[in-house]
């Protein structure tokens, strides 16, 4: 085999490694999507909402500036409210 075959046969090989990379590539991608549906769905949730948020938040604050131990208060029961219903969800979600 002299140095021209050689090297075309080279090129083949490595065209045939590039088809192979972009077909794994492809199969790679609908798996991710597929993984990163429910994030992106949850994304697009709060993203849709940020207006919400931002008043939201401006209100909180205010409120927070003028009754602080209200504000702690009631973001203790929060916390604990969400807590109990993740609870609640992966107890009764598993069966």
């Amino acid at each position: 085999m002299n140095h021209r075959q050689y090297r075309e046969w080279q090129k083949e090989q490595l065209i045939r490694q590039i088809q192979q990379q972009r077909l794994d590539l492809a199969a790679s991608k609908t798996l991710w999507l597929e993984k990163t549906e429910p994030l992106d769905r949850g994304w697009q949730k709060v993203y849709g909402l940020r207006k919400y948020m931002a008043v939201g938040s401006s209100i909180i604050a205010l409120y927070g500036i003028r009754h602080p131990s209200k504000l702690i208060r009631w973001s203790r029961r929060a916390l604990g409210l969400w807590g109990t219903i993740r609870l609640f969800r992966k107890t009764f979600s598993q069966q």
